[in-house]
């Protein structure tokens, strides 16, 4: 392993021996974008029920309720985000007499046969016919939303900086200029992106000047799969010969949430150097052979995401690496927004997006 962890608060990825490096199958949606979507093809148009309450053990709650054929399908939204559940028919419990009298069972009936303890008591059925254009437009707003630092959810930024030989701490690193960095990393970097001209630049800027090249005068940019991915390149932004820390550098890399570390020696990058609150995956890449090998490394609590790492992490400079190599950075910021330090941040926006259209919905009856 090229990267020393000696810091508990960091943790080193598992790879599969089964896992390979493949492009992009499995969709990118992220689970707000899937809930639309599953909302619209089984609820929108559809007869189908609305329960509301501002306050119960969850928060403020809608559940969204179907009969499709012989299975009923929920959405459950709370301010921890939306679950998709469904249970057929003949596996829910309901009273004899119910049977007995042909009725269809009630909200209580279906949920306590999926969860015991679900909070049915709270829940008032709306009768609103817009309540669910509301739900809808307010997942949606949530996915439009700006969620941190002015980052929205169809762009990205990523450190990436280049660890030249002996060098083992993010001070090292922040010293170096592009002109000492080495063939193996510029051929790097035309792997992942595109050199542009920060001035004029009108695409996705992701805090850079393009006005007075005040960061630089050139970066590396990427669009793919629909999304804008900017990189803060640490060789391509401003250098200070006085500045032992390189503070323009560490102002950009150090709010970026994924980092990329290019390492060019055999030393053992110490990772407990990086003082960083805001980084929570590094990914280190290390020239090998025509390829390269890659080490995950994040911050404790941050969740599991695909795509899953092979044993070994080798991929090649082609095609197919560049999409698994994109689609676990993207991925890897998604996973680090339901990590402790940033999850209470979305929770507290989306309690208010919810709670706003419960109570519309609650004063209409």
């Amino acid at each position: 392993m090229s990267v020393s962890v000696s810091n508990s608060e960091f943790l080193v990825e598992n790879t599969l021996p089964t896992a390979k490096i493949t492009g992009v199958h499995d969709s990118l949606l992220q689970e707000s974008e899937k809930d639309i979507l599953w909302f619209r093809d089984n609820f929108i148009c559809q007869e189908h029920q609305t329960y509301l309450c501002t306050d119960s053990p969850r928060g403020p709650m809608a559940v969204s309720l179907v009969l499709d054929k012989d299975t009923y399908k929920i959405l459950v939204r709370t301010d921890q985000g939306s679950e998709r559940l469904s249970i057929a028919s003949r596996n829910i419990r309901i009273p004899w007499y119910k049977k007995v009298l042909g009725l269809l069972p009630s909200l209580a009936d279906i949920m306590s046969s999926i969860d015991e303890n679900f909070p049915c008591q709270t829940l008032r059925l709306c009768k609103e016919n817009s309540i669910a254009k509301d739900l809808l437009a307010m997942e949606e707003r949530q996915v439009k939303i700006l969620l941190l630092h002015d980052m929205v959810i169809r762009s990205y930024k990523f450190g990436l900086v280049y660890v030249g030989s002996n060098q083992s701490t993010e001070e090292e690193m922040f010293q170096n200029r592009l002109e000492n960095t080495s063939a193996k990393f510029q051929e790097f970097l035309t792997f992942i992106g595109e050199k542009i001209e920060l001035k004029g630049w009108k695409g996705y800027r992701a805090g850079l000047d393009v006005n007075d090249n005040q960061t630089g005068q050139h970066s590396i940019y990427t669009k793919w799969q629909g999304y804008e991915i900017m990189f803060h390149v640490a060789p391509l932004l401003p250098y200070s010969a006085t500045d032992k820390q390189q503070l323009e550098k560490k102002r950009h890399i150090g709010n970026d949430i994924v980092v990329i570390l290019f390492q060019d020696s055999d030393t053992p990058f110490r990772i407990s150097t990086i003082t960083s609150k805001q980084n929570h995956v590094i990914c280190v890449i290390k020239p090998q052979g025509e390829g390269y090998k890659m080490t995950i490394v994040h911050k404790n609590g941050v969740p599991a995401y695909t795509p899953e790492l092979p044993d070994p992490t080798y991929f090649e400079r082609n095609a197919v690496s560049r999409d698994f190599l994109l689609h676990k950075l993207v991925n890897g910021e998604r996973a680090c927004y339901k990590a402790p330090s940033f999850a209470p941040k979305i929770s507290r926006t989306r309690s208010v997006l919810i709670k706003d259209v419960v109570e519309k919905g609650l004063a209409s009856q």
